[in-house]
């Protein structure tokens, strides 16, 4: 706080504060550990090099209360924001240069025909983008198959359990629904 004299008047100076306050090195080396990937384990060993002799439990214990710190969870957070809106522009950038690939190969081929090497820039570009929008559909499509076969595990556990009479009244075509059957089985209900 200082004071600043305008004309007659005296007026007190509030010293700025930053929204995002200093964390020590350590502190801030640790945040780097975890947005680099380590556990908050690693991450504060490594930002506390005296911890190494320490009991796991104690480290353990630092460390979720350093990460639980509000100045440390507040930067943690703004690098991970900024590592992820690096990460969006990559993936886009990358979707970018495929489609310019694709372009280029498109026009070469309507000018000189198709040749292997226009061909296979053609096509790379394309398979290149429909992994890049497809990727994820692809990994929930994996989920929702292995959550559909514990299910079945589930199920013939559950027959084994309560033996094969009692089947039928468990049976009320769920799993044929999620195999996308239900139109047949529940037409006779």
């Amino acid at each position: 706080m200082s004071m600043i004299r305008i004309g007659r008047r005296l007026y007190t100076r509030y010293k700025e504060v930053s929204p995002v306050a200093k964390l020590t090195a350590k502190q801030e080396k640790f945040v780097q550990g975890l947005v680099s990937g380590l556990s908050q384990r690693n991450a504060y060993k490594q930002a506390y090099q005296n911890s190494e002799n320490w009991k796991e439990s104690s480290i353990d214990s630092n460390a979720s209360q350093l990460f639980n710190d509000t100045k440390v969870l507040q930067r943690y957070k703004e690098l991970l924001k900024q590592f992820s809106n690096k990460a969006l522009w990559s993936r886009e950038s990358a979707f970018n240069e495929y489609e310019w690939l694709k372009n280029k190969a498109r026009e070469n081929i309507e000018e000189e025909g198709v040749r292997k090497a226009n061909s296979d820039a053609f096509l790379s570009s394309i398979e290149g983008m429909n992994k890049m929008a497809f990727h994820d559909l692809e990994l929930a499509d994996q989920k929702l198959k292995a959550e559909i076969e514990r299910i079945k595990a589930d199920t013939e556990k559950t027959k084994l359990l309560l033996g094969e009479e009692e089947e039928a009244d468990l049976d009320d075509g769920f799993l044929a629904a999620l195999e996308g059957k239900a139109a047949d089985v529940w037409e006779d209900e």
